[in-house]
């Protein structure tokens, strides 16, 4: 079994010009949202979840400030063969690292992106903090070869 979790992002675009005096002007636009994946589910994290909810992934997913908002629209418990999101998309898979969670994406290269011809994979992973936040943030691309690119010797 696994657990799918959809978000959905709004960005304030009254807030790209505020000061930050006074009240932040409201003009929030929805942006999409994310596909979250807790695979390998064992039937006492099932009844658990079906008993308590989602309340710590809540904490981790969930973010919201004067520019920016992601909250979970829905989860749900499926079969490990079940369909976790559109092929443009890349879950972030949760992997429980023994005494924190983990979060890794893994996205190949198709026809809805837009990167250099020599890039077939990006490998994501971070550790998931309160209200959104990142730590240990890691982005790498690959080639066809399987070898790791340096993007920044690519651009300059």
């Amino acid at each position: 079994m696994k657990m799918i979790i959809n978000t959905q992002i709004r960005e304030n675009y009254g807030a790209h010009d505020w000061d930050g005096e006074g009240e932040c002007p409201q003009y929030w636009k929805f942006k999409g949202g994310n596909t979250y994946v807790v695979r390998d589910l064992k039937e006492s994290h099932v009844v658990k979840i079906n008993m308590v909810g989602i309340p710590m992934l809540t904490s981790l997913i969930e973010e919201l400030n004067e520019h920016f908002e992601e909250y979970i629209l829905d989860y749900e418990i499926v079969e490990d063969s079940a369909k976790e999101c559109e092929e443009w998309e890349a879950p972030i898979e949760f992997v429980w690292g023994g005494d924190r969670w983990l979060c890794l994406r893994e996205k190949s290269a198709g026809e809805f992106d837009c990167w250099p011809d020599n890039i077939t994979l990006r490998s994501e992973s971070w550790v998931p903090l309160e209200g959104g936040e990142r730590a240990h943030y890691e982005c790498k691309y690959y080639d066809g070869k399987g070898r790791m690119i340096d993007i920044n010797k690519e651009v300059a």
